[in-house]
């Protein structure tokens, strides 16, 4: 089971080594000075071996035929040329505005969220730039004994930065950058005045940002919105305050201070008597924010942002800033709440005179202010990081009472199979198997005996040879549109859907952790296999597709699915969805960078290690902070954190749901896959504890020890953190999830809470004959629309 998003659209690599116009503040001196281009540039040495490329070379041919096909299935809109024969970002959250299909591709345009703003290229008028400050609009579903299913907000066109010359044409946009944090952007018109050339705006969007900004060359500004305004103050030269009949208030800074704004006769816009060049800047007013918050920071506008990494426990947001006060008065720029508890000298929303907005999913957000361009934050070692085993593998004697060996001997002896067809399932199985044999190295459970572990890494090796040579009935290709790899399958079948969209960017970090984890056990168990050389090959490339770190590698976008702002990934690709981008099983997450850090141990890649580490914990606090709620959780409406997990989470909406079940045990069990010994890394014991106690123990499948139905064992050995002896017993009949056998399950559930059992934990363990019953191995990765059951 596994993330469907797609459904609704708006539907040979080698081993690497190891190692525009300026601000002036209205306020502060109103001449305008040319603006300096600041690029924050913080331990670049350290930064260069953890960013380095895992490899530079052109995929190898001979295993991934190349395909152009993607470009008339999920069209590419607003980018500018020369970027198209570049890597095209694929899961990232301004995706919204370069993609379409070719039914909306000429109507509909769809928001996307920098936070603490919603930004749309309106594709009806008034045209330009449209920002909206999404919490003013959040609603919540009807209140069932006092909680609600989601929560969502409505995008309304608070203010749109445009020109006059707009008019009803609509102007070309274009993308022309790319940043780790946003990219930057063109809004032009040809011909005015009869001439051949193009009269622009220029902004960049940026997570985080401020500002809504603009630079004009020519062009008459003009801001735009659907509601009244009325202009409080412009007594300030170079400054307007404006309220709209929604009650927000705006304030408008203009670098060149001579120009004149009023509302016009419309009576919902600020329009500039003349045409215009500079740059103009909005930002909503916080509730109770005096009119003034802004002034000693309008003059310093950022331009994007870019990761480095200093250390293992250490990383730098860079920010690429323009105008005089980036260095005097700062760069203003908002955090979210999982950023501010690990940075240097953060403001806290305690903060005396603390900026907070609100974002739109992932709470208050608190402005900071830096001179230097750059945000460092720190991610601890953590205790609950384990590598391949938990931190407190059972005992003998734990082994002995829960009958370990002989269940393990049953799954290694029992018939391996993999899908027709599916990168997905065949992953689970692959991990699935190895974890066997991994078990089969463990002395408490083996002993001195290695039979067990020839045995099983001899079908282990033999059932990946599809893999190593990519020769499954539907192999993975080098997609050339958007540069990755990618499912044969949906150039065969011309459906986005098929392999829960994974021909369109979909779920790479879900499907290929599974084969990335599995491999590294592979090599830590087996180093010197025949095949080893070839499944390095695949391994770094399905790497490359999800986490390469350097734009050096021209092969691959940077950090596919991972943002280093959000501190999380984004599951959804390259079709629209008109909540944003979204993220579902977060376990699978932090199965592929777990798998990371696992694979640059056993390569001995230092770098490797470090940065999957690094992401490991920051994907781990993100988690903890956004989506498993404990009942003290701030970040969600108090109504929506009674369920204690957001479901599918997105930018602009969280919903108590999966894309295909209704079911509780499967909107909470999406959240335990793969069973892991890295899943006490995020599954706090304070939170299994409340989620079991107000919803997972109160399910039929756990109150009628429902054995015949798979969720249950994943609940059980969730369950084993709080009542290991009550788990484990019900363990022993329990049907398997198809990505779980009852030896792994046992061996985790003991795991938990000690290596050694109480006397009482071992009068409650009844052993039952054991059996490798699990649930069979779908036969096609595609779900029916009609089991889909909410937007």
């Amino acid at each position: 089971m596994k993330s469907a998003a797609w459904l609704w659209v708006a539907i040979t690599a080698t081993v690497p080594h190891t190692v525009s116009a300026g601000f002036e503040s209205p306020l502060a001196d109103t001449s305008y000075k040319e603006g300096t281009v600041h690029a924050a540039n913080q331990a670049q040495e350290s930064t260069s071996d953890y960013l380095s490329a895992f490899a530079t070379e052109s995929p190898s041919e001979e295993l991934f035929q190349r395909h152009d096909g993607l470009a008339s299935l999920a069209p590419i809109v607003n980018v500018a040329d020369d970027l198209l024969t570049k890597p095209i970002p694929t899961n990232k959250w301004w995706g919204n505005l370069i993609h379409t299909t070719t039914e909306d591709i000429n109507t509909v345009a769809n928001p996307a969220w920098s936070n603490p703003y919603a930004l749309k290229l309106p594709k009806q008028a008034p045209f330009g730039l449209q920002a909206c400050y999404s919490y003013t609009y959040r609603q919540l579903a009807d209140e069932v004994d006092g909680v609600v299913r989601y929560y969502l907000h409505e995008f309304h066109n608070d203010v749109t930065l445009s020109a006059s010359e707009f008019g009803s044409t609509k102007p070309d946009y274009e993308v022309y950058s790319f940043s780790d944090m946003g990219v930057a952007l063109r809004t032009c018109v040809a011909g005015i005045g009869g001439s051949d050339s193009s009269s622009c705006m220029d902004s960049a969007l940026v997570h985080g940002m401020a500002f809504v900004s603009a630079t004009y060359a020519g062009l008459t500004p003009r801001i735009e919105s659907d509601y009244a305004m009325t202009l409080l103050d412009s007594s300030t030269p170079g400054k307007y305050v404006v309220q709209l009949a929604n009650n927000q208030t705006w304030v408008v800074f203009c670098s060149d201070t001579s120009a004149t704004f009023s509302v016009d006769g419309t009576g919902s816009a600020l329009a500039a008597a003349a045409g215009y060049t500079g740059t103009v800047r909005l930002a909503v007013l916080p509730e109770n924010g005096g009119q003034g918050v802004y002034d000693d920071y309008a003059s310093c506008v950022v331009r994007g942002g870019d990761v480095s990494v200093q250390s293992r426990t250490s990383y730098s947001l860079d920010w690429e800033t323009e105008g005089s006060g980036c260095k005097s008065s700062g760069l203003l720029h908002f955090a979210l709440p999982h950023q501010v508890e690990v940075m240097g000298d953060a403001t806290t929303t305690q903060s005396s005179g603390a900026i907070v907005l609100r974002s739109s999913t992932r709470g208050q957000m608190v402005g900071q202010v830096t001179t230097s361009g750059s945000w460092t934050l720190s991610e601890p070692e953590a205790d609950d990081e384990v590598d391949f085993y938990p931190a407190s593998k059972p005992s003998a004697d734990v082994v002995s009472q829960i009958g370990l060996l002989s269940t393990l001997q049953s799954d290694i002896d029992s018939t391996w199979t993999l899908d027709t067809g599916s990168w997905y399932y065949n992953g689970k199985a692959y991990q699935k198997y190895a974890s066997l044999c991994l078990m089969a190295t463990d002395s408490s459970v083996v002993g001195a005996d290695t039979t067990l572990l020839r045995s099983c890494l001899s079908k282990l090796q033999t059932l990946i040879a599809p893999f190593v040579n990519n020769t499954f009935s539907v192999p993975l290709v080098y997609e050339t549109t958007y540069k990755g790899i990618v499912t044969s399958q949906v150039f065969t079948s011309n459906d986005v859907n098929v392999e829960f969209g994974n021909g369109v960017y979909n779920d790479h970090h879900y499907h290929y952790g599974y084969w990335v984890t599995a491999s590294a056990i592979l090599k830590k168990l087996d180093p010197s296999w025949s095949g080893m050389t070839q499944l390095e090959t695949m391994v770094w490339t399905l790497l490359r597709d999800v986490a390469n770190p350097s734009s050096d590698d021209a092969y691959f976008p940077k950090f596919r699915h991972f943002s280093w702002y959000l501190g999380h990934s984004y599951s959804h690709g390259v079709t629209p969805m008109a909540d944003g981008k979204d993220e579902e099983s977060t376990s699978e997450d932090v199965n592929f960078y777990y798998g990371m850090m696992l694979w640059g141990k056993v390569t001995e890649n230092q770098a490797v290690e470090d940065l999957g580490s690094l992401m490991l914990r920051l994907k781990a606090r993100a988690v903890r902070t956004y989506f498993l709620m404990t009942s003290d959780n701030t970040i969600h409406p108090p109504q929506f954190v009674p369920n204690h997990v957001t479901g599918i989470f997105f930018d602009n909406k969280a919903d108590y749901a999966t894309w295909f079940s209704a079911e509780k045990y499967c909107i909470h069990g999406i959240q335990m896959i793969p069973v892991s010994p890295i899943n006490g890394l995020v599954r706090t014991t304070t939170f299994i504890q409340e989620e079991w106690d107000d919803i997972l123990s109160k399910e039929a499948i756990v109150t009628g020890a429902d054995t015949t139905n798979a969720w249950l064992s994943l609940l059980l050995v969730n369950e084993a953190a709080i009542n290991r002896a009550g788990a484990l017993s019900k363990m022993v009949t329990a049907t398997m999830d198809d990505g779980l056998t009852r030896s792994w399950a046992l061996y985790n559930a003991a795991s938990r809470g000690g290596s050694t059992m109480s006397s009482s934990e071992t009068k409650l363990v009844t052993l039952a004959p054991s059996s490798t019953k699990s649930t069979p191995i779908p036969t096609t990765a595609a779900l029916d629309v009609n089991q889909e059951l909410y937007l």
